[in-house]
């Protein structure tokens, strides 16, 4: 299904715009700080009722206002659907031709997205929970299981943590042991599954891309056994008392993409870094086509600032090989010397989006 047109009102620095969308190949241009990014944003809003970024939903709204409207209209050969995003008196509402939907599994069931972040390569060669964030970002777009599972997960975890810093009651924390004990377990299983799956598929797009480069993962966890995950929790409980926060946990598993025995997002060098970052995000698209029987809407952010010439053009060979929609950012026209077909582009001025070409 593909996104024929979209409407913004009061969105970021959007006061009020409507455009029509190329079925391929949307290339948004401009200026850093004019809108390009928020554009993105906006798509991904609409299809999954949340921001990509580490912001509130306050934050959304255009400065001075008291509401925003995102809609569009998505179609395929078969039917169209309109999909609303809004937030009215701080309330978000998310509605499917006309009706309110309370879970996104609905938007889910016509089109699904995926996020190029120009930060990736980076994000996973930070510490341990930026990479977990990172990773189970990914995975929670292929299994809403599997997201249900990491926020109720959070949810007990920072329980634990308030009793751990104001009451410290030890049979309030039994309680809370015991549910996080499976929680944990759940968690950390699936998460090597599904990383495992991922790895498996990667190193099938890397060796198009470079055959000197393979990766192995690496999964260090103390909640993969629910016996030892038990003894460990009640073992470190006084001094997680005195730290104030667990240190036991689905939280604390330690995730290593390793390249001849080395890390290579600590050690490698930037070419493999950028290379496995590139093949990672390509395996997520070809996982959910698997999963989905249909490609995501690919959405792409400052490109040109994480590849290189070699692996643009790989990508895009990849994007003129799969009938999917992709919308691209970017601060200049350097991606128009790879000769993209199929392309609309779009000038971004200061909350203002006109087609040029």
């Amino acid at each position: 299904m593909k996104l024929d047109s979209i409407f913004l009102k009061n969105f970021r620095n959007y006061s009020e715009t409507r455009f029509n969308l190329n079925s391929r190949i949307n290339i948004f241009l401009g200026n850093n700080g004019q809108g390009k990014t928020n554009l993105l944003e906006a798509i991904w809003t609409l299809i999954n009722g949340r921001t990509f970024r580490n912001s509130k939903f306050d934050d959304l709204i255009k400065f001075n206002q008291k509401f925003l409207e995102i809609s569009g209209e998505f179609s395929d050969e078969f039917r169209t659907n309109y999909i609303k995003f809004s937030i009215i008196d701080n309330k978000k509402k998310l509605e499917l031709n006309d009706k309110q939907v309370n879970s996104r599994k609905e938007i889910k069931k016509i089109v699904s997205t995926v996020m190029f972040d120009k930060d990736l390569s980076y994000n996973l060669g930070r510490s341990s929970k930026p990479r977990l964030d990172c990773l189970d970002s990914i995975v929670s777009n292929f299994s809403n299981e599997y997201r249900v599972l990491i926020n109720n997960y959070s949810r007990e975890i920072q329980r634990r943590n308030e009793i751990l810093r104001t009451t410290r009651n030890d049979e309030v924390l039994d309680f809370i042991d015991d549910r996080l004990i499976r929680l944990s377990n759940k968690v950390s299983l699936n998460r090597r599954l599904w990383i495992s799956r991922i790895v498996n598929l990667t190193n099938q797009i890397i060796k198009k891309l470079d055959k000197n480069i393979s990766i192995n993962l690496d999964f260090v966890s103390d909640s993969l056994e629910i016996t030892k995950l038990k003894k460990k929790l009640k073992q470190n409980r006084g001094h997680d008392k005195i730290l104030g926060h667990s240190s036991i946990g689905s939280h604390k598993d330690k995730i290593t993409f390793l390249a001849d025995k080395i890390d290579v997002f600590n050690f490698g060098s930037e070419g493999e870094k950028k290379t496995i970052a590139l093949a990672i995000k390509i395996s997520e698209i070809l996982m959910l086509k698997k999963l989905e029987d249909r490609f995501p809407l690919v959405l792409v952010d400052e490109i040109g600032s994480e590849f290189d010439e070699k692996r643009l053009k790989f990508f895009y060979n990849f994007l003129a090989k799969i009938n999917t929609q992709c919308f691209i950012t970017a601060s200049n026209k350097q991606l128009l010397d790879l000769k993209m077909r199929d392309h609309v582009l779009f000038l971004v001025t200061n909350g203002d989006c006109k087609k040029i070409s």
